[in-house]
């Protein structure tokens, strides 16, 4: 019987307390994952802060980008080969290094993901301000937070009903709005070509980074919502206990999500680079409006900009839907093995999914951006999230760069490709260091306090709180460290573990632990 047949039929061996195994196949997560980059939606969230930074060169960025995310999706694949699992990063660095840096890398790996959820909702009532303008409403933040608390209704309608109804409904929202969107492009183009606005010499300068508004330091400040675009990939991962065969094809899905949306972006962003000017861009994003409903507006009229709103607001709906997903499922791995509070370790009875841990997330994603929006205003609030977020992200790939390394060469050494487990991650840790510092250390320290400096100590903040809590744990349940843990948590014996293994390690005395 070959390693897929075997996987396949432990996977059918359903467990009653876990996830629920067999929900999908390995295309079903490669479009969560493509979901959560939003082919189209990470134009309406990240074109505008690009553009400002670097100017035309957006296409050029995202293909820095993506060559950026590459060594690490490598990375991704690897170990969602050799150790599936939904804790990610969380039980790759725990099994790799020691269960407390596994736990400060799970930390890490929360935060990324409840900042990733943060941004969407905020951006999503935007649009939903922007169909109450053309219906001849008044707006403000008292609007914009309906549209907030609309699309999280949306979520908890869609998400607390099972995986596969989720998928079923991103699915549909993800090709509706990329074929709209596509569509849009193809008319910027032929309107632009007709009118001689946009010939080849102007594409060609699109890629060459010596056009770049302020220069190589513009293009590290547009490269942060680049960066940002392309988070999404890595949740592809955290499916592998609800995927089948995840061995195989968990990898497959990762690297295939990176390229298609990463394609996707540079051709979209050129016709998006050509519709408006940089200044008619800043104007309609200070005024509170959103560059893409304005560019649709003058290709397709008020119909065509009626008709990107609503394309725009339920995409992002279902970019919220799968990110929720992702983000439940780390915390709840961290949860059933203790290194969360353990009510997040729990999935429902009927549905399989994990609510508690769901919840959690949509209420302080909710809190969290209602709060920045009056603060900082309903647009300026994805920039700092957004920043934050992606931070994060790459604090996380670099962890999983490391754990690539460390895993293969610690536990599988007759396994062990230097190029796939030696050379992929050492050149992951390069560009994610070299991208940190450039784009996040010395980027950030210049843009002053409010959407710079602020962000750097947020994160420092949230990194301490990390250590205090693997302190914590050390002090108060040493067992959550046992190794025993990651044993009855290994993949092949998911079906065998009950919640009462865990409770018999945990509850033991320190002594035999």
């Amino acid at each position: 019987m070959s390693d897929t047949e075997v996987e396949s039929s432990e996977n059918e061996k359903a467990t009653n307390h876990g996830l629920c195994s067999n929900s999908m196949t390995w295309v079903g997560a490669a479009v969560l994952g493509a979901i959560i980059m939003s082919p189209a939606s990470g134009l309406y969230f990240n074109f505008t802060p690009m553009e400002a930074a670097a100017g035309k060169v957006v296409p050029f960025v995202f293909i820095v980008a993506m060559v950026v995310t590459l060594p690490t999706a490598l990375s991704y694949a690897s170990l969602s080969r050799s150790l599936p699992s939904a804790g990610a990063s969380y039980t790759w660095m725990r099994r790799a290094t020691n269960p407390g840096t596994g736990i400060f890398a799970g930390w890490i790996l929360n935060g990324f993901y409840l900042m990733a959820q943060v941004v969407l909702p905020g951006i999503g009532a935007l649009f939903f301000n922007d169909l109450l303008s053309q219906a001849g409403l008044h707006t403000g933040y008292w609007t914009w937070a309906v549209g907030v608390l609309l699309m999280t209704g949306i979520v908890v309608a869609f998400n607390y009903r099972g995986i596969s109804l989720s998928l079923r409904s991103t699915v549909v929202f993800m090709i509706t709005e990329s074929i709209v969107v596509f569509a849009l492009m193809l008319t910027i183009f032929i309107v632009q070509g007709r009118n001689g606005q946009f010939t080849g010499a102007d594409a060609l300068h699109s890629f060459n980074p010596s056009f770049a508004l302020g220069g190589s330091g513009a293009i590290f400040g547009a490269l942060v919502f680049g960066i940002q675009s392309n988070v999404g990939f890595d949740a592809v991962s955290t499916l592998a206990e609800e995927t089948k065969t995840p061995r195989k094809f968990i990898p497959i899905a990762t690297v295939v999500a990176v390229i298609t949306v990463g394609i996707y972006w540079i051709i979209t962003g050129l016709g998006f680079v050509a519709a408006l000017p940089l200044a008619k861009v800043l104007k309609v994003a200070a005024s509170g409006g959103t560059p893409v409903a304005a560019i649709a507006n003058r290709y397709w009229g008020s119909s065509g900009q009626a008709l990107i709103s609503v394309i725009a607001f339920s995409s992002i709906a279902a970019i919220f839907l799968a990110q929720n997903v992702a983000s439940s499922r780390t915390l709840y791995a961290m949860g059933r093995q203790g290194a969360a509070p353990r009510v997040f370790g729990r999935v429902g009875a009927k549905d399989r999914v994990p609510n508690n841990a769901m919840t959690l997330g949509l209420i302080v994603t909710v809190l969290i951006t209602l709060f920045l929006g009056a603060l900082l205003g309903t647009v300026n609030q994805y920039n700092w999230t957004g920043t934050m977020s992606s931070l994060l992200a790459l604090l996380t790939y670099l962890s999983v760069n490391i754990a690539n390394f460390v895993y293969h060469w610690r536990f599988k050494r007759s396994e062990f490709q230097v190029w796939m487990h030696g050379v992929v991650p050492a050149l992951g840790v390069v560009v994610v260091c070299f991208v940190i510092e450039k784009s996040y250390l010395l980027s950030l320290w210049k843009a002053g306090w409010t959407y710079g400096r602020s962000v750097q100590l947020a994160v420092v903040i949230w990194l301490a709180l990390g250590a205090c809590w693997v302190f914590y744990l050390r002090k108060t349940q040493p067992n959550v460290f046992d190794p025993e843990l990651d044993v009855v948590f290994d993949f092949h014996r998911l079906n065998e573990t009950s919640e009462s293994d865990v409770d018999q390690i945990l509850s033991r005395p320190t002594s035999e632990g």
